[in-house]
């Protein structure tokens, strides 16, 4: 099979990977005594972008839009979830990703600069929603409440993106117009990002009334303020057992009355990103605004990732995730190819946050504080519907290490390939030795 250098959507992707915004200049410029006084290139002033309410939607959906980018749900959250980490190995011709395997990772490696450039990039234009809105006295309240509360969420995922893959990270509150805007942040403290995106998520909880799955909305809340929580929980210095805890009651909160998993685990990942039972919170694609997933995974599509032998192997026999998200490359028995995203043109929506995470995070939780049949309870869930047997407490598993590995594998499983490996193994401290 002939693949082409350079397809029409790596040549979007590359438009991407190469510019460097104002939101770049965060570290670029921080501690920098000569700035030029430059406005960003790439926007308009704050002023004249929101005037009434048309335009104050207009760019909330930009925040959406740049969900969309290749360094956001687009690939790169996925991919740089799951590369550095047991699940995927790389098999392509672009030596930066190797790069990213290896753990060899420069500060100029272009996927991961495209990563950060697109989470600043939205979160500035959550920034300018968050300051202006409240100005507009035009705007109806309970629009300017929905339209603000959505930039808060927004804001609160790309903080988590960025803390739970750089640790502090610069914390920008306030639009960036110029360059010396960006070169007064520094770096924050972990415990103060996880502040602050609390913080916007109490702010989103305020006003969202939104039930779109497709859009931040009222059970994304609690979703993410649950994941939030259930991560700094292992942070040095947090409150373990009240931010488990915490966790626990937000996903308690989003689970009540659908805690079941009843969708097939491949109609979560369909060609077109139908909606399902199971969906809390996803980024839409179309055919004109495509993801870069199964591009970058099937032999079809550009194939510079693909599971490792390891992942493989991991799968029990008769594994319905496995039989969805991993197949053998053509003419070959035994290389593999992902296949969780069907298609190479990108049309697929994939989720921020979806109930099975919520289960396994209340398993982990409950495994945590010495409930060992509850937690054993909820990780069957994820099993029984990949199609295997539930496991039993004092035969298949019988202390708390046994339990909470149990889970660790689950969570490999049921979420290999959306971007949670990685920083599942820093969460637990075994990155070093995986």
């Amino acid at each position: 099979m002939t693949r082409p250098d350079i397809h029409p959507r790596m040549q979007r992707v590359m438009r991407y990977r190469y510019m460097i915004p104002a939101a770049f200049a965060l570290v670029a410029l921080a501690g920098c005594n000569n700035v030029l006084d430059t406005a960003p290139s790439n926007r308009v002033l704050a002023s004249q972008e929101i005037v009434d309410q048309p335009s104050a939607e207009a760019a909330l959906n930009g925040a959406y839009d740049a969900l969309q980018s290749s360094g956001a749900y687009g690939l790169d959250i996925e991919m740089l979830g799951d590369l550095p980490a047991d699940n995927l190995t790389w098999v392509g011709t672009y030596q930066f990703l190797g790069n990213i395997e290896d753990n060899q990772i420069a500060a100029d490696n272009p996927e991961v600069t495209d990563m950060w450039v697109a989470l600043y990039r939205q979160i500035d234009r959550d920034n300018v929603i968050i300051e202006k809105v409240p100005t507009v006295a035009s705007i109806p309240d309970d629009a300017k409440a929905e339209i603000m509360g959505e930039a808060y969420l927004l804001r609160a995922l790309s903080y988590h993106n960025l803390v739970k893959f750089w640790g502090g990270v610069p914390m920008p509150l306030a639009p960036v117009t110029v360059a010396q805007d960006a070169s007064k942040y520094t770096r924050a403290s972990v415990a103060d990002v996880y502040t602050q995106i609390l913080s916007d998520l109490d702010n989103a909880e305020q006003r969202i009334s939104s039930t779109d799955v497709f859009r931040a909305n009222v059970s994304a809340v609690n979703a993410i303020r649950s994941r939030v929580l259930f991560y700094r929980a292992s942070t040095p210095g947090a409150n373990a057992a009240a931010d488990y805890q915490g966790a626990l009651d937000a996903a308690n909160a989003v689970l009540a009355g659908r805690d079941t998993l009843t969708v097939p685990y491949p109609d979560l990942f369909s060609a077109n990103g139908t909606e399902t039972a199971d969906d809390i919170m996803r980024v839409r694609f179309t055919e004109s605004e495509e993801n870069d997933l199964g591009y970058y995974y099937q032999y079809e599509g550009r194939f510079e990732t693909a599971p490792t032998t390891n992942l493989v192997t991991t799968y029990e026999p008769g594994d319905l995730r496995k039989a969805w998200s991993i197949a053998l490359r053509p003419r070959s028995t035994t290389r593999y190819q992902g296949m969780k995203f069907p298609t190479t043109i990108g049309t697929e929506s994939p989720h921020v946050i979806r109930l099975a995470e919520l289960v396994l995070i209340k398993a982990e939780v409950l495994a945590r504080q010495n409930d060992l049949a509850g937690a054993v309870a909820e990780y069957n869930k994820v099993r029984v519907r990949a199609g295997l047997a539930p496991h039993v407490l004092g035969v298949d598993v019988t202390t708390q290490a046994e339990v909470l590995a149990a889970i660790e594998k689950e969570r490999r499983l049921e979420l290999a390939f959306e971007g949670d490996r990685w920083p599942d193994l820093v969460r637990l401290g075994q990155a070093q030795q995986v």
